[in-house]
């Protein structure tokens, strides 16, 4: 078939089936001929005329024109989404700043509780390891065997004889 007139290009678009004419239809701006697929479509599907989808196109374009004018009016009366943001990130800082200075003020006082208290306790602890020390005498026994083992390196040469008699002094004054 040779489509040459309009004529001969609707009855050809009447011979074809249903599926292949809504395909056309969705694509309209593809097809060689838009007004003539719509058309077809119109008589098949929707009954309705040329002048009803040109009303409806109409109405669906000032309608996104009246949407689009209410947008641009409702940007105008608010700030932008980037003041919006900048302003609620200063908000968030803020906020970790005071609870970052309360923890370390928290952190200070338990710290400085704890320091003097493990202050106290080491002082104490010290003391009566020292005097624990100062009390505590090693038997006679030990002591003449830290003398044989001094004079064993005395032998050996290890320490002096002058060393050796400073720390055999030392032990008999303990006994």
């Amino acid at each position: 078939m040779e489509l040459k007139s309009e004529k001969s290009i609707k009855e050809y678009l009447q011979t074809l089936p249903d599926d292949t004419i809504i395909k056309y239809y969705l694509d309209v701006e593809y097809s060689p001929f838009p007004v003539l697929v719509i058309e077809e479509y119109t008589r098949r599907f929707k009954r309705k005329t040329k002048n009803e989808i040109i009303k409806d196109l109409k109405l669906q374009s000032r309608l996104a024109k009246k949407k689009t004018q209410e947008l641009g009016s409702m940007a105008k009366k608010y700030k932008l989404v980037d003041d919006v943001t900048r302003q609620k990130s200063e908000e968030i800082i803020k906020q970790a700043k005071k609870k970052g200075y309360k923890i370390s003020e928290n952190f200070l006082t338990k710290g400085s509780i704890l320091g003097s208290r493990l202050k106290k306790k080491t002082k104490s602890s010290i003391r009566t390891g020292i005097e624990s020390g100062k009390n505590l005498k090693s038997s006679s026994y030990d002591d003449l065997e830290l003398l044989k083992k001094l004079s064993d390196l005395q032998k050996a040469g290890v320490i002096t004889n002058k060393e050796f008699q400073d720390k055999k002094k030392k032990i008999l004054s303990k006994i």
